[in-house]
């Protein structure tokens, strides 16, 4: 991720974002306003029309664009100016709802798939909208707000669409056809003016690539052919199989979800006796409900889960509610029952769709470079409308007999689908992570528990190597500190040296026994708990360990052990010095693990101890000693943290 300047740290602060935030919502509204009112013109409500092939050819006529254009449409957004794209889109959408108006009293006689053309051209014009718009997220915020951003994106669009449903119902119920199509011009002006008003911060990428004022990447422009340009966007997802695993998860969310969309009609209308079309829009309302709460979890939490983890638990939830929905449809003869069955589930699905959603696009920001960003993007918009697509054609294409009988059947199917790519989503976790899968899951707490509750900040990039025997060394500040420092290295497991009484205790000794932490004696005289230390550097491991060797209480001097010295001395272990700040210090250990921190983790590079090598007399161990900790204070004094106290060597371990 290029690091970007002049950006607020609070998202609800950042004009851009919340221009493009707002931007979004609205024309969100106008793709799915006008859709009841092309339901209202093919009589849907009427119980001799087979409502679910109806609603998925709409479904269909819609992503179809995205399908053919999407990596097109993303190419063109690494090509020119993403803002002016998604302003052109918007302009393009405004005179086509406006050209509609006077066809509108004609379509009752067109027949189902002309009467969704006006949705075809408006996905023509959204698949030109939408890889601009994920692609330009990035410039306009920190890399850190990425999930909560895009938990904010995910859940105003849904909203949107929830009150599309509801509004669009409302006016084919009061007001002709036309109405709804006028309305939906505005949405798209409006969306326009906004877009129009943002600013992109000029951004440093590095290596020589150029990003334009308006986001878009410059070095695409001079490629010899546009099709140059798609294939380059797909050999790069095919060539990055974390990609493909996060656009194959987000196909899942897609097909689920155009499945449940098109079986709500059928379902409300047959089980749960309700005919009406404001009834329907209630219940595909619902899905924006659930969107909203899973939203809301996303954006609580924001990177204090890992993204794989959301993914996980929101393809598991999105099979939960899918297995109840699917049920809800066999619940014949108990229509209240099964309408309340129904809501709950079509929520709990909404709630996993956006978490996997969130997650997904979160990810594929992170990790995947500015130039390459929209036709990765465009890719996925293809894959998963693809997905869409499959779903929806097989469902309106064929002729099918009342297929309204079978929707129960064929969403207990999906939620099969959704549970195994859940279960594939943990393996694939459990073998590409280098912790084993009980340390994995201590990994995954732990990080909830230092960067949601104790707010931890990690203030700049981990120095700490990826392989080969390195020690840890930081200040103490309270019983947490090793949490935050696991916390703070997610991709390094290691133990630390800790005091002997600690490993005695029934659930704290449990878990050090687990992360391979070394006991030691208070008194420092433990010559075996030093050769095990020794040993484990040697063998390429890597130990925590806390120069002061106690808790420091505020305002009392440290006394520094030189364990550490001994040990960097005796092994050639590099050394990395770390400094923790923000913590509340308090005598009880339970009290002082529960209270909520604002923690801060600054890294420093590497300690080079060459000059010191084959020398472990005691003049140089203290001399490394004192050396080390002024390093860690070096760092707190970046932070502003740091206060001056005397500290007085102890040669013990």
């Amino acid at each position: 991720m290029n690091p970007v300047t002049n950006i607020p740290e609070r998202l609800l602060r950042n004009r851009n974002f919340l221009l493009l935030w707002c931007a979004y919502g609205i024309s969100a509204i106008g793709d799915h306003l006008t859709e009841i009112a092309i339901l209202k013109t093919q009589n849907a409500a009427d119980p001799s029309v087979d409502a679910t092939p109806l609603t998925a050819r709409m479904t269909f006529m819609f992503f179809l664009p995205f399908t053919l254009l999407g990596p097109m449409t993303g190419m063109l957004a690494d090509r020119f100016p993403r803002r002016g794209l998604m302003i052109f889109a918007d302009v393009a959408r405004f005179a086509l709802m406006l050209g509609f108006v006077a066809l509108v009293p004609m379509m009752h006689a067109w027949g189902p798939w002309w009467a969704s053309s006006p949705l075809l051209l408006l996905g023509v014009f959204a698949a030109v909208f939408a890889p601009a718009r994920s692609a330009l997220v990035p410039a306009l915020i920190r890399p850190d707000q990425l999930t909560r951003a895009n938990g904010m994106i995910s859940g105003l669009g849904i909203i949107a669409t929830m009150v599309a449903q509801l509004l669009g119902g409302w006016i084919a119920f009061r007001y002709p056809a036309g109405v709804a199509f006028v309305c939906d011009a505005v949405t798209f002006a409006i969306s326009a003016c906004l877009i129009f008003l943002i600013r992109v911060p000029a951004a440093n990428t590095g290596a020589g690539t150029r990003v334009s004022v308006d986001g878009g990447g410059s070095d695409v422009g001079g490629e010899a052919t546009t099709w140059r340009g798609v294939a380059e966007g797909f050999r790069y997802v095919l060539g990055h199989r974390r990609v493909l695993e996060l656009i194959a998860a987000g196909c899942v969310v897609w097909f689920c979800g155009a499945l449940v969309n098109s079986s709500i009609p059928a379902v409300v209308r047959d089980v749960y006796e309700r005919p009406d079309y404001q009834v329907f829009s209630f219940y595909r309302a619902l899905i924006g409900g659930g969107f909203i709460l899973g939203s809301l979890v996303v954006i609580t939490l924001g990177d204090a889960m890992p993204g794989d983890v959301f993914i996980t638990w929101g393809l598991a939830a999105v099979g939960a509610g899918l297995a109840l929905f699917g049920a809800s449809a066999f619940m014949h003869g108990w229509p209240e029952a099964a309408s309340r069955v129904g809501a709950a589930a079509v929520v709990l699905g909404g709630i996993g769709a956006v978490t996997v959603m969130a997650a997904f696009s979160a990810q594929l920001q992170r990790i995947v470079p500015n130039r390459f960003r929209g036709r990765v993007f465009g890719v996925s918009n293809l894959s998963s409308t693809a997905a869409l697509l499959l779903c929806t054609g097989g469902l309106a294409i064929p002729a099918w007999e009342r297929l309204d009988r079978w929707v129960g059947g064929l969403i207990l199917a999906a939620a099969g689908l959704a549970f195994a790519s859940a279960a594939a989503s943990i393996r694939i976790r459990v073998r590409r992570s280098p912790h084993r899968p009980w340390i994995l899951f201590l990994e995954n707490v732990n990080q909830f528990l230092t960067k949601f509750w104790w707010r931890m900040r990690v203030v700049n990039k981990p120095t700490v190597p990826h392989k080969g025997g390195v020690l840890v060394v930081a200040n103490h500040t309270c019983y947490g500190d090793p949490l935050l420092l696991l916390g703070a290295v997610p991709y390094r497991p290691f133990g630390f040296l800790v005091a002997k009484e600690y490993t005695e205790m029934r659930v704290l000794g449990w878990f050090m026994r687990v992360v391979d932490c070394i006991p030691v004696k208070r008194d420092g005289m433990d010559a075996a708990a030093t050769r095990r230390a020794m040993r484990h550097l040697r063998d390429g491991g890597a130990l925590g360990i806390f120069i002061e060797g106690r808790i420091v209480p505020p305002g009392e001097p440290s006394e520094l052990k030189d364990g550490v010295a001994m040990l960097a001395l005796a092994t050639g272990a590099r050394l990395v010095p770390a400094h923790i700040s923000g913590t509340y210090y308090y005598k009880s250990l339970w009290k002082g693990m529960f209270v909520r921190h604002r923690a801060r983790v600054r890294f420093g590079k590497p300690i080079d101890l060459s000059a010191f090598a084959g020398t472990r007399d005691r003049e140089t161990v203290r001399r490394v000693t004192g050396m080390i900790f002024e390093r860690i204070r070096d760092l707190g004094r970046e932070d502003g943290t740091t206060t001056d106290r005397g500290a007085a060597p102890v040669s013990a371990l």
